[in-house]
């Protein structure tokens, strides 16, 4: 229900909407940190769509997913459906990529606010120590 009110309020509900090809699909190690600030390396995806516009040229677009994506899945050839802007063709909208970069940032902003406590937690408890012992 959400993601139809974010169409409609960005108009992508009058775009036009077609089919798409999953032209190529790479896998790519990515450097990243985890929670506790230790570098690790995670999988992408760095995947190449493909349409026809309205006037017969054909359009592309790359994006890229993390490994805990639906779309990681994607190994070329795969047809989804798009809808791309008729005014300027190489703008498009696919549904589920939202929903995975919807993803990412959400998991990415819970992690951050962990992180961000955890470190509150920690200079309390230093501050209240400094304290502690000031006033002995």
């Amino acid at each position: 229900m959400l993601i139809e009110i974010w169409e409609h309020l960005r108009g992508y509900n009058k775009w036009v909407q077609t089919e798409a090809k999953i032209e190529s699909s790479n896998l790519e190690k990515v450097e990243a940190y985890d929670i506790n600030g230790n570098q690790t390396t995670i999988s992408e995806s760095d995947d190449k769509l493909v349409w026809t516009d309205k006037m017969g040229q054909r359009q592309s677009a790359e994006f890229y997913v993390p490994d805990d994506s639906p779309l990681y899945q994607f190994i070329g050839g795969e047809t989804v459906t798009i809808r791309y802007n008729p005014a300027n063709p190489k703008e498009f909208y696919y549904r589920d990529l939202l929903r995975s970069k919807v993803h990412t940032a959400f998991k990415s902003t819970l992690i951050c606010a962990f992180v961000i406590v955890v470190l509150l937690l920690r200079h309390a408890r230093l501050i209240h120590h400094i304290v502690g012992s000031l006033s002995r």
